[in-house]
């Protein structure tokens, strides 16, 4: 499997991370331009990272690569769990999942926003600014997740891909332009623990000159 990324991802790391703490055998391919050159969409259509190429056949967005990889593994090292979701708390995990995402595209549009020097032109015809909207969406969902977590994690116990998923999006964050994450104290255990892993030390994004 080779999984198409870019060291700045926080997207791509998720992937990157969840493939180590798998073990899974998979060859990363870093895109070195940014944004992707327009021969990238024939991988994925959107033109982003990341994307992972089994067969000739690619996988994407984020979050059908995780499914893909935990559909992969054949042993689980430690305490990393089998499945994005539990039998018993399905549609509970995967709703957790699917707003750490979506709090991350927001993040990131945030941090886009500011760093291509976007400022209105004209009239605000909507009535609001998208990029304080974007933090207020960000701040909320923060408060949400931390709510919905059981000790240090989403899993008592365990590491879950909302873990990885929700510490990659924080300490991206934290390289690239800091928010206001710490006070909450769940999450801040979850960084905490999960940081100093393996998985993360090797997929440290290098600094970046727009922070």
């Amino acid at each position: 499997m080779d999984l198409y990324y870019i060291d700045g991802s926080p997207f791509a790391r998720i992937t990157r991370v969840l493939a180590r703490e798998l073990g899974l055998p998979v060859t990363e391919r870093e895109v070195l331009e940014f944004p992707p050159v327009p021969e990238f969409f024939a991988l994925n259509p959107l033109g982003q990272v990341p994307v992972l190429v089994e067969a000739g056949k690619a996988y994407f967005p984020t979050r059908i690569i995780i499914d893909v990889l935990f559909s992969k593994a054949t042993a689980t090292a430690g305490p990393l769990v089998r499945a994005v979701c539990r039998a018993e708390h399905g549609v509970e995990d995967a709703q957790i999942m699917a707003m750490i995402l979506a709090m991350g595209d927001a993040l990131v549009a945030h941090h886009y926003l500011d760093w291509a020097g976007v400022a209105p032109v004209g009239r605000n015809r909507l009535g609001f600014d998208p990029a304080v909207r974007n933090m207020l969406r960000v701040s909320a969902a923060l408060d949400w997740l931390e709510d919905r977590m059981a000790g240090d994690g989403f899993q008592p116990g365990l590491i879950s891909a909302q873990d990885i998923a929700l510490t990659c999006f924080i300490l991206w964050a934290e390289s690239r332009g800091p928010i206001e994450w710490r006070g909450r104290r769940r999450i801040e255990a979850m960084i905490a623990r999960l940081e100093q892993r393996a998985s993360f030390a090797q997929t440290i994004p290098q600094p970046h000159a727009l922070k």
